[in-house]
């Protein structure tokens, strides 16, 4: 049984009704006023101001530093350490270009006067004549909220908190107020700071607290509630805002009227353009992207459940081919497409899974899931034949993995495993890394039938695509709006960029700010197009607007000297 999200339309009307009913609730104009959610972004951003000073002495156990309250030091911010190191010359002229400065520590600020400040030290060590800084990089955030709070006023605080630029974000789908398993999950996203928003009611009125923690030892500097009137709560649960989807940083987007699933990219008709090619699940449209979206054809499916699409110009004719695997009658089934005069024309089909690595296909059995050994796959005479076995780690199958050739020369593999976390294989299929977090759950998964009626359900899912740029792999990861349940949607997205430099892993994120789903991505040369859901499917500001509630927006991003 698939739980696939082309299957999601059939609830709709209940969902539409649902959010229909809450258009009729009044709800009352509230007065101009301070924001108190800004106020208490500013508090908090205030610990991250960056700062550079000296240590001027070290006395009973205290460090003393040359910066104070006018350069907006508080107590519990935390500084490195800078100690002056070797001289370096410039390998021509031999002219002293400075000295090289290592970190040798770190201090806690505990006391603030005008002009200085003292602190204990927390790491390593300090001495007269050092450093200090906190440095204008961006802080790893850990964002967690509780049940307690009504998800909009924690979703426009994170979004206050992300605008700053200072902040890069690691969300996660924890709901508890229970500082110990927030800070245990912090230190696995490897965050340096972790923040937990709750809340609670107060006579017309909602009391917004806000704890942050470093996450190296778990102490506690900020720990404030903040008041949100009514009126202002109101406004801020009900405001266009709230519903529209996040958009920045894309270059452009486009409204579809339908719910796209998935997205490739390639130069169909040999002429040097690249044409999008979009699936519903079911049927296939292409496009010629410009200030719109033309469609230049369309193919229209039965009844089979399209797993997965690539292009790639098997017969070296200048025109990419589509390759489609789909699910027909419980059994999979892959087909190569040409495109000729806006018309498909079915080339070759077969039964086994397709996708495309690097420049060639690979294929893999289907039995009630992925079976055997992925193989390759090449173009003979109009057929596609089976060739040798890829190597790829224990439990890895053909839509897990992409190779990583990072910082290394040495051959890695990037591949998902059934929870959703990112691992990565060495040469010998051992495993060196795993991610923090978990992707936030692959869309279409499937219920493999059990021999008995009393054994226990087992499923197999179509992995997330994972794409090479540049040495980088790009993955989707998605936040659900609740951990306990998944399957009521996601609150937002994003695509991180993971880089192996042969030792750790460097990661970071490439697009941020996508409210609700991520459903595919593709890349045309420097462009990153991106298929996304709002929450729930539906595009809740275009109710607002008497519009089309329904459908899925694609961004285009742009990627040049990433």
């Amino acid at each position: 049984m698939v739980y696939s999200e082309v299957r999601a339309g059939r609830q709709m009307k209940s969902i539409l009704f649902l959010l229909m009913s809450l258009l009729f609730i009044a709800v009352p104009a509230s007065g101009a006023g301070e924001d108190p959610v800004t106020k208490l972004k500013d508090d908090a951003m205030a610990y991250f101001k960056p700062q550079t000073g000296k240590v001027v002495r070290l006395e009973d156990g205290k460090v003393f530093v040359s910066i104070g309250e006018k350069e907006g030091v508080k107590p519990g911010m935390r500084l490195r350490v800078l100690r002056e190191g070797a001289a370096f010359v410039h390998p021509v002229t031999h002219e002293l270009l400075g000295n090289v400065e290592s970190t040798v520590g770190k201090i806690e600020i505990k006391d603030v006067q005008s002009e200085s400040s003292s602190g204990n030290i927390v790491e390593g060590d300090a001495k007269e004549g050092d450093r200090v800084r906190l440095s204008e990089t961006k802080i790893r955030l850990f964002f967690s909220q509780a049940k307690s709070i009504e998800w909009y006023l924690a979703d426009d605080f994170y979004r206050k908190l992300k605008a700053t630029g200072r902040i890069e974000m690691i969300d996660t789908a924890l709901d508890t107020e229970d500082e110990a398993t927030v800070l245990a999950e912090a230190k696995k996203s490897g965050a340096e700071v972790a923040l937990l928003v709750s809340g609670k009611e107060a006579e017309k009125a909602i009391l917004m607290r806000v704890r942050l923690f470093w996450v190296a030892d778990g102490a506690k500097f900020f720990d404030t509630e903040t008041t949100m009137d009514a009126g202002y709560v109101k406004d801020l649960k009900f405001g266009e805002e709230f519903f529209a989807p996040q958009t920045a940083g894309a270059t452009m987007s486009f409204d579809l009227t339908y719910g796209a699933r998935f997205i490739a990219v390639g130069d169909l008709y040999g002429d040097g353009k690249k044409e999008v090619i979009l699936s519903t699940g079911t049927d296939l449209r292409i496009y010629l992207p410009g200030v719109d979206l033309k469609q230049m054809g369309e193919l229209k499916g039965g009844k089979d459940d399209h797993l997965w699409i690539d292009t790639i110009d098997l017969n070296n004719d200048g025109k990419d081919e589509i390759i489609l695997t789909s699910m027909r009658n419980g059994e999979v089934v892959s087909s190569v497409y040409g495109v000729e005069g806006g018309e498909f024309k079915k080339l070759w089909e077969g039964n086994y899974f397709l996708r495309r690595l690097g420049d060639g296909l690979i294929g893999q059995a289907f039995l009630d899931g992925y079976s055997g050994d992925i193989f390759t796959v090449r173009w003979d005479g109009g057929v596609l034949t089976k060739g040798d076995s890829v190597k790829t780690p224990k439990g890895v199958n053909i839509y897990d993995f992409a190779p990583v050739t990072g910082g290394t020369k040495e051959k890695a593999v990037l591949a998902y495993d059934d929870d959703g976390y990112l691992n990565l294989y060495d040469e010998k299929g051992t495993r060196v890394w795993r991610s923090g977090l978990s992707n936030g759950g692959f869309i279409t998964t499937f219920k493999k039938q059990s021999p008995t009626v009393m054994a226990p359900s087992v499923t197999w899912s179509v992995k997330d695509r994972l794409l090479p740029l540049r040495g980088e792999v790009l993955a989707v990861r998605r936040v659900p709006l609740a951990e306990m349940a998944r399957g009521f949607g996601y609150k937002k997205s994003e695509i991180r960029g993971y880089w192996w430099n042969g030792f750790s892993m460097e990661e970071g994120v490439l697009v941020d700010g996508v409210g609700g789903s991520i459903r595919d991505y593709a890349l045309a040369g420097d462009q990153l197009m991106v298929l996304a859901s709002p929450f729930m499917g539906v595009k809740f500001g275009n109710i607002l607007k008497g519009e089309n509630p329904l459908g899925v927006v694609l961004y285009i991003y742009s990627v040049k000297g990433r």
